[in-house]
């Protein structure tokens, strides 16, 4: 039997739907951008299904008590924000929280040190002041430009930064960690890898982060747009102050403490 290509289509997307899960309502929704960043995650996921809806992938299940959402997001700013509207319209979760590696921005935080994100800033916002042709560039001057959100469709307010959630800072502050040190930050995002010092000062002294990644204020943002808690959790994988190297070991322990936090949440 010929179809035409209207039926073909919606034949398609109800084939897609299909293969997707029921949209329940899941605890936790947690995500790492690249696979090292998952590994304890998805070990400890029972009754684990995995789910692909365009470029993002999810695994279902649960982790002790919970029924979890796992989703890697991907690297940068559109998939972290992508992947995490998507995954609230599809499952619902009652908390998010993003985790994975970071770059130091404070010099006091080593490697495997956990930040936990009191708050979070994208500090590729910026306003600069107009130069003339050859003039040349100075980010000193550059002032935070913050994002701004409509929320529950009132006025515009302006968020400089996005605040972690209360209940989960405190329970992940309760939860054992002996790889490095528990540090309550700022933690900062921004689709760059920076490796120049001067610049990483700059950025702390301007924005207040602690750290840098390119996932966690956009998903952040998404959270709060969407009044859903939300804590970022990052640890230091390299430091241009100390350890300018990348330690692949940190998507292990960071992934590790948040089953860890899971597991502990009533």
């Amino acid at each position: 039997m010929a179809f035409c290509a209207p039926c073909r289509a919606i034949l398609l997307i109800s084939a897609l739907c299909s293969a997707l899960p029921a949209a329940d309502r899941y605890d936790l929704l947690v995500e790492g951008a690249v696979d090292f960043e998952l590994g304890p995650l998805l070990e400890s996921l029972q009754s684990k299904h995995q789910f692909q809806i365009g470029s993002w992938t999810y695994w279902t299940g649960r982790i002790g008590a919970k029924s979890v959402v796992v989703a890697r997001t991907e690297q940068g700013p559109i998939n972290a924000a992508a992947s995490t509207a998507f995954a609230i319209d599809r499952f619902h979760p009652a908390a998010i929280v993003n985790q994975g590696t970071s770059g130091a921005h404070n010099p006091d935080f080593q490697v495997f040190d956990i930040v936990l994100g009191a708050s979070t800033t994208d500090f590729s916002g910026y306003r600069s002041i107009h130069k003339d042709p050859g003039a040349g560039i100075d980010v000193t001057q550059w002032t935070p430009m913050p994002h701004s959100l409509r929320i529950g469709g009132g006025g515009l307010r302006a968020f400089p930064s996005f605040p972690g959630d209360p209940a989960l800072l405190a329970a992940a502050r309760a939860t054992p960690y002996d790889k490095g040190r528990l540090r309550v930050g700022t933690i900062g995002s921004a689709y760059s890898f920076n490796r120049q010092i001067d610049f990483a000062r700059w950025v702390r002294q301007t924005f207040g982060t602690d750290s840098e990644d390119m996932e966690s204020a956009y998903a952040a943002g998404v959270a709060t747009g969407m009044q859903i808690p939300f804590l970022a959790v990052r640890i230091i994988s390299n430091s241009e102050y100390n350890h300018p190297t990348l330690d692949p070991a940190s998507g292990t322990y960071c992934a590790q403490f948040v089953v860890d936090l899971i597991r502990s949440l009533k």
